[in-house]
């Protein structure tokens, strides 16, 4: 869908702008070259062809153009509804935890950083993975942080095997 009227209005203007000066030129060459008795024609014709343009784009104005006007409710009807996607409730509560752990440190260290622990023991590790630096800002670590431990956490359960 184009944009608004309202801003379109400079490249119609830019465009009738050329247009014109195309006509003008082309009349001029064509008023020079034909006999004098034609040349009221050719004044005629070139006239006749500015005022068609501008009333086409006034009668299309006015008239409505489908590209600019909305789709009525029959047109909505026949589209169907997007899905609305139903996320499963772990997936959901997790990235949110995820995002708290983000957001806040003591969140991380309280909540996210002692199930982190519980899941390098439950993959057999012995020694816990390396805590992640403070942020001057207060913040948790940074998703690559948690990706990293998770991953170093797999990664050694994935080497057993």
């Amino acid at each position: 869908m184009p944009p608004r009227r309202e801003r379109q209005w400079p490249w119609i203007v830019a465009g009738y702008a050329v247009f014109f000066a195309l006509l003008a030129a082309a009349t001029s060459l064509l008023y020079d070259s034909v006999a004098p008795e034609y040349r009221p024609f050719v004044i005629r014709l070139a006239v006749v062809i500015v005022v068609g343009i501008l009333i086409v784009h006034l009668w299309k104005y006015f008239r409505g153009d489908p590209r600019w006007d909305g789709t009525s409710s029959f047109e909505e009807a026949l589209q169907p509804r997007p899905m609305i996607p139903k996320l499963d409730p772990g997936f959901v509560r997790l990235r949110q935890e995820l995002a708290n752990a983000r957001q806040s440190r003591s969140y991380f260290d309280r909540i996210s950083w002692p199930q982190l622990l519980a899941l390098a023991h439950a993959h057999g590790q012995r020694e816990a993975p390396r805590v992640p630096e403070r942020n001057w800002l207060g913040r948790g670590p940074s998703y690559r942080t948690i990706e990293g431990l998770l991953d170093q956490i797999t990664a050694l359960n994935a080497d057993k095997r």
